[in-house]
C-alpha cells in the first residue's frame, strides 16, 4: 500500500508539472480578454495580461490592413541618418523625426532590427522607400519585405540592381544604369565614377558632387552641379575625387536639362529577386512563420531559449500587417517568452509570414492615443533604449498637421494618461479605448487546481503512513 501511494503521488506530481507546459502552445484566444483596447480608422490595438506556466505575461498587439480601399495608413521603416551613418535613437525620437520631416503622423510604432552597439548600424538588410540602405551579411539572420499592397517576401535578400535616382520635389525618378565608364548608345544611361578626364560623343553630361570617398559603396548621395548641358557631338569632362558623371543621350535630354543643377542625384540599389517590388525591407533574426509553417527550432544563441521581452512583425493572408510585443525580465509584472514561444504566438495570431525583430531592452511600444504618441509598455532597461530603426504605421502621403510633444515624457502603461496628465480618450474622440481588468487564464486555473490536489493527496498520504507506523509501533 505504501509503494502504491508513493507511485500515485509521483504520477500526480509529474502531471502537475507537465500540464502547464502542455498549455505553452499559445492559442488564438490569447487576446480574447484584453485589459486595454483602442481603435482608430480601422487600426486595432489591444493589450492583455495573462499567466502562462505560472509566469506573468504582458502582450501588446496592433494591426492594420493597408490593402483595404481608401486605406488611411501605411507601414514604413524609418531611421535617423546622416548620409550613410545611423544615429542610434529611441523609437520616440525616430517617430518624432519622421513626423517633422514628412508632416505625417505616426499612429503605431515599435523597435526594428538588431544593431551594432558601436556604430548604431542595423545588422540585416534595410530598404527604405524602395532604396537599399544596407544588405545583411549574416547567414543566420533574415528579413521581411512588403509594399503595402499585399506583397510580402521573407528570407535572405541577396539580389539587388543598381539604379540612378534623380529627385523632383522629394520624389525619385529611377533610371537603369546601362553602362559604367563607357560611351552610352542612343537611349542608354552611363555612369562614370572614376577619377580622370573623359570624352564622349552625341551625349550630354551632368556632373554630380558627393561627400563620399568610395563611390562603389551604395547608396551614394549627391547633388548635380552642371551649368552647361545638353547633347553635343563631342564633350569632354574631368572627374575629381567624390564626383561622378551621368552621361545621357538625346532620348533623356529634356529631363536631364531640367535637372542639371542643384538636384539630388544618387547612385542606389533596389531590391531584386524575391524582394523585387518591395518598397520596405526590415531585418531581424529567425523566421517565425513562413507560409503558415511554424518554426519549432528557433535559435538558442543570443538568449533565444531564455524568456525575455520580444518584438515581432507579421502579415496575414488578407494583407493585414501586425506588430506584437511582449514585455519581460520583470517577474512581478512580465517574464517574457523564448523565441520558440514567440513563433507559437505569431501563428496563434494568424500570421502567414512572421519575423523575429530585436527584443530584450529594445522592445518598445508607442501608440498615438488622444492625438499624443504614448509609450505603452515597460522597457526592461527602465527607459526606452536607443536603437537603429523603427517599424511604424503612419498616415498615407497626404499632408496633415503634426501635434508636437515637446516633453516626450514616457507614460506609465498601467495608467494610460497623456504626458499632460489628462485621461487617455475615455469617451472615444478620434479613437475608441476600453480598459478592463486582466482575467485569469485556464492554464493558470488548471495549475492551481492540480497543485491543490497534490497538496491534499500528500497530506492524506502522510497521515496514512504515520497511522500505519503507529499501529506497527503498538504491536
Amino acid at each position: 500500500m505504501k509503494k502504491l501511494i508513493i507511485v500515485f503521488v509521483t504520477f500526480l506530481t509529474v502531471c502537475c508539472l507537465l500540464a502547464p507546459s502542455a498549455a505553452l502552445a499559445f492559442t488564438s484566444d490569447i487576446l480574447d480578454q484584453p485589459s486595454f483596447t483602442y481603435t482608430l480608422d480601422g487600426f486595432s490595438y489591444k493589450e492583455a495580461s495573462f499567466t502562462e506556466n505560472g509566469a506573468l505575461q504582458k502582450i501588446f498587439y496592433g494591426e492594420y490592413n493597408t490593402t483595404q480601399e481608401n486605406a488611411k495608413y501605411e507601414w514604413v521603416i524609418h531611421s535617423i541618418r546622416s548620409g550613410s551613418e545611423t544615429t542610434r535613437s529611441t523609437v520616440m525620437e525616430i517617430a518624432t523625426d519622421y513626423e517633422q520631416n514628412t508632416g505625417r503622423k505616426v499612429i503605431f510604432a515599435a523597435n526594428g532590427d538588431y544593431f551594432d552597439l558601436n556604430t548604431g548600424a542595423n545588422m540585416e538588410s534595410y530598404v527604405n522607400n524602395g532604396i537599399v540602405v544596407s544588405k545583411g551579411s549574416f547567414a543566420t539572420k533574415h528579413c521581411i519585405g512588403f509594399d503595402n499592397n499585399g506583397n510580402v517576401a521573407i528570407g535572405r535578400m541577396t539580389e539587388v540592381e543598381k539604379r540612378l535616382a534623380v529627385y523632383t520635389e522629394g520624389k525619385p525618378t529611377f533610371f537603369t544604369i546601362d553602362k559604367f565608364n563607357q560611351q552610352p548608345s542612343e537611349g542608354e544611361i552611363a555612369v562614370y565614377d572614376t577619377v580622370g578626364s573623359f570624352t564622349v560623343s552625341d551625349a550630354g553630361v551632368t556632373i554630380v558632387n558627393t561627400d563620399e570617398v568610395n563611390l562603389s559603396m551604395y547608396p551614394v548621395f549627391g547633388v548635380s552641379n552642371t551649368t552647361v548641358n545638353g547633347v553635343k557631338e563631342s564633350k569632354s569632362f574631368t572627374l575629381k575625387s567624390g564626383q561622378f558623371a551621368v552621361v545621357y543621350t538625346s532620348e533623356d535630354e529634356e529631363f536631364f536639362s531640367a535637372h542639371s543643377y542643384g538636384c539630388e542625384t544618387d547612385l542606389v540599389e533596389i531590391p531584386s529577386g524575391q524582394y523585387q517590388g518591395c518598397t520596405w525591407v526590415l531585418g531581424g533574426y529567425d523566421i517565425l512563420v513562413n507560409d503558415y509553417v511554424v518554426n519549432t527550432n528557433c535559435h538558442t544563441d543570443n538568449s533565444g531559449n531564455v524568456a525575455a521581452p520580444r518584438t515581432l512583425i507579421g502579415f496575414k493572408e488578407d494583407g493585414t500587417g501586425f506588430l506584437c510585443m511582449l514585455d519581460g525580465r520583470q517577474p512581478s509584472y512580465a517574464v517574457g517568452v523564448t523565441v520558440n514561444q514567440q513563433a507559437q504566438i505569431a501563428a496563434a495570431l494568424g500570421a502567414r509570414y512572421a519575423l523575429e525583430l530585436d527584443g530584450g531592452g529594445s522592445t518598445t511600444v508607442l501608440v498615438r492615443i488622444d492625438d499624443v504618441l504614448t509609450l505603452r509598455n515597460k522597457p526592461s532597461d527602465g527607459s526606452m533604449r536607443k536603437v537603429s530603426n523603427a517599424i511604424m504605421l503612419v498616415e498615407v502621403d497626404e499632408q496633415s498637421d503634426v501635434t508636437e510633444n515637446p516633453d516626450d515624457k514616457p507614460v506609465n502603461p498601467d495608467d494610460p494618461v497623456n504626458p499632460d496628465g489628462k485621461p487617455v480618450n475615455p469617451d472615444g474622440g478620434d479613437g475608441t479605448t476600453s480598459e478592463t481588468p486582466p482575467a485569469l487564464t485556464w492554464d493558470f486555473i488548471l495549475a492551481i487546481v492540480l497543485c491543490c490536489i497534490i497538496i491534499v493527496l500528500s497530506v492524506v498520504s502522510v497521515i496514512i503512513l504515520v497511522g500505519k507506523k503507529g499501529k506497527k509501533g503498538g504491536k
